[in-house]
């Protein structure tokens, strides 16, 4: 776009001359930043070229050219403001998917951890359940084997006092025999003594062969109540 600014005729040629310089400066900044951000610049017109066809150019005079330099740095600035604002915009979407992108990677190790967490709680879980089980079958086995025992100790219990009684007895019988024993050693002790009496009383009066024959009938008769001493001591 060609821009030409109409101009009263000036009272002072080099105050004109200023003032179009400083225009000229000003376009030029505008135009500096208008390519910047990548739009085409105002094209300025001579001055000596205001006779030409003017069809093809926008005439303006100094106000309007203010006006139309104002607008555009006000737009352009507005436009870098929301540029920056577009930035940070970008910039904060970026980070926050940084942090999402961070946060999904913590949960899923936390969910990972947690996943692994729960297998060792389920196979805990299931030790458990397995030694109880265990503790209750052995609590059991263990349960029939006292109530065995018990019934192998009343049964021992009872053994135990009927050979208590069949011992209380078989002293009985040993203190009956050996009172028993001592009477026969007794009434022996006499028999010898009346026996060695009448053996010397024999020897002095009876013949020697019917003296053997006595004496042997004696010594079998003896033999025969040791015989049964030894059967009741038996």
């Amino acid at each position: 776009m060609v821009c030409v600014v109409n101009y009263a005729f000036p009272q002072c040629a080099l105050q004109i001359l200023l003032e179009l310089l400083q225009e000229k400066a000003e376009w030029e900044n505008l135009n500096k930043i208008l390519m910047r951000h990548g739009l085409k610049p105002v094209s300025l017109a001579a001055h000596q070229s205001c006779c030409r066809d003017t069809s093809d150019m926008l005439v303006l005079d100094s106000q309007s050219s203010l006006g139309i330099r104002l607008a555009l740095k006000t737009l352009v600035e507005d436009t870098e403001r929301q540029q920056k604002v577009m930035q940070g915009l970008m910039e904060a979407n970026r980070c926050l998917r940084d942090v999402v992108r961070l946060e999904q990677g913590r949960a899923s190790r936390q969910e990972q951890r947690a996943n692994d967490l729960e297998s060792v709680v389920k196979s805990i879980k299931a030790k458990i359940c397995q030694l109880e089980d265990e503790t209750i079958a052995k609590a059991c086995e263990q349960q029939s084997q006292v109530k065995e025992l018990q019934k192998e100790q009343q049964a021992s219990q009872v053994k135990y006092q009927q050979q208590q009684e069949k011992l209380k007895e078989q002293e009985e019988i040993i203190a009956r025999l050996q009172k028993e024993l001592s009477r026969v050693g007794r009434e022996e002790q006499q028999r010898a003594a009346t026996q060695n009496k009448m053996f010397c009383h024999f020897c002095k009066r009876v013949p020697m062969s019917l003296l053997n024959h006595r004496y042997l009938c004696l010594i079998d008769y003896y033999e025969s109540q040791i015989s049964q001493i030894k059967k009741e001591l038996r």
